[in-house]
């Protein structure tokens, strides 16, 4: 079978799996504080097809070489909703699950649960938002002193407290963050381990929600080029198995 059925078909994989990163990406054009991926592609090895003419070198298709996070910042809307941040900034809220595991996220789409005696704050998936020092957060309420002097808690949240109290984690390198299911970031070795903003270089900003970084109309350009090299890869295929159809015919 001669290379080029191979170098072809080499390109259909990696378009295929170029097209399922743009899938993702737009399925999560509405997903809060998501950041869009974009497929990076590498050319395969090359052979020498002639010791006399090293120049002929010959080469062996592509593939999917990694996935690159588009970690622009953005845009804001507002909700209204005094439990929802966005993050100003590259850092992240830190959140751990039931099971104790822990990760980064962008989307501050929070809200509170009833433990015990007390709330805590948590997000849409139910994870606990950690502060500074990797606490659960007890949902502060606002307070007053009646008659005799005594402190009173009301119902009413207080939100500046909140807000300081809700921890902003950086890492060293973003792009070395591993992505999760329910819109998480994993830390890696690459990434390195995430540490207290305590320099508040990144700000929350209360009433907002970060949109997803997905730019449609450049997603569906991209669907449109890995549908073409798909098919041009294809015909390629189906050409060198018809040449060689014929080559078997001669002999």
């Amino acid at each position: 079978m001669n290379i080029a059925f191979y170098s072809a078909r080499t390109g259909m994989i990696a378009q295929q799996d170029g097209m399922n990163v743009i899938a993702n990406n737009i399925s999560n054009v509405n997903t809060v504080g998501y950041k869009a991926l974009r497929p990076s592609f590498a050319d395969c090895i090359y052979t020498e097809q002639r010791a006399t003419e090293p120049e002929w070198d010959t080469g062996h298709g592509q593939y999917l070489n990694k996935t690159d996070f588009m970690w622009e910042q953005g845009g804001f809307y507002n909700t209204d909703n005094p439990l929802h941040y966005a993050l100003g900034g590259e850092g992240f809220f830190m959140v751990r699950d039931y099971n104790g595991n822990e990760y980064l996220t962008r989307d501050g789409s929070f809200q509170i649960t009833n433990v015990g005696d007390h709330w805590e704050l948590v997000n849409a998936n139910g994870d606990f938002v950690l502060d500074y020092e990797g606490n659960h957060i007890t949902v502060p309420f606002e307070t007053y002193t009646d008659n005799d002097g005594n402190e009173v808690e009301t119902t009413n949240i207080d939100y500046a407290v909140l807000t300081e109290m809700i921890g902003v984690y950086n890492v060293a390198n973003n792009w070395g963050l591993d992505q999760d299911r329910n819109n998480h970031f994993v830390a890696t070795q690459r990434s390195g381990m995430p540490v207290p903003d305590l320099d508040g270089l990144t700000s929350k900003i209360e009433f907002y929600l970060e949109n997803s970084t997905v730019d449609f109309a450049t997603e569906i350009v991209h669907v449109i080029e890995s549908q073409r090299s798909y098919q041009m890869n294809a015909r390629i295929v189906q050409t060198a198995d018809e040449m060689q159809q014929i080559a078997n015919n001669l002999r």
